[in-house]
């Protein structure tokens, strides 16, 4: 039964969650691309990727269709669709991959590693909540693919009602 309260704050910091990782993973992966297309324009800062480019392309790609796709998960959260758990979990383990090679090429080829951290460590966090509500007593509460009970899917009145 879904209608606890708690279930229903769990559900809430999940579909919040999940919105904030796919901006953050969005935006990480666009940000990239002005590196990724000029790696030496930077006084020097980003030179030690220049021959990897490559490398960093795939980051801004990869990292913008991880985003994507979480904001695709936001959607089907909030719907209540029963392919909105798999797809949340789907774009948090590929948010956190490709930003965990992000992370380990910047530190070895130029020494730092901001802002990929955050965006990782962001994955990483709610893809932990996001397996968190699977413990078969949370999840038959919070459960994000059962269908709404009400007719009015996605609307704020099913969160709070």
């Amino acid at each position: 039964m879904r209608n606890k309260w708690w279930a229903k704050l769990l559900r809430i910091i999940g579909i919040v969650l999940m919105s904030l990782t796919a901006a953050f993973t969005l935006m990480g992966g666009a940000g990239t691309s002005c590196v990724a297309l000029n790696p030496t324009g930077f006084g020097g800062k980003f030179a030690g990727i220049a021959s990897f480019q490559w490398l960093w392309i795939l980051f801004v790609l990869i990292g913008v269709a991880a985003g994507i796709l979480g904001v695709r998960a936001v959607v089907l959260l909030i719907k209540g669709s029963k392919k909105a758990y798999r797809t949340a979990v789907f774009a948090l383990l590929l948010g956190t991959v490709i930003n965990a090679i992000h992370l380990f090429a910047s530190r070895a080829l130029r020494g730092a590693s901001m802002p990929v951290d955050g965006v990782l460590y962001t994955n990483i966090l709610t893809l932990l909540v996001f397996l968190f509500f699977r413990i078969p007593g949370i999840w038959k509460s919070v459960n994000f693919e059962k269908p709404a009970e009400n007719k009015q899917v996605g609307r704020a009145r099913l969160l709070f009602h």
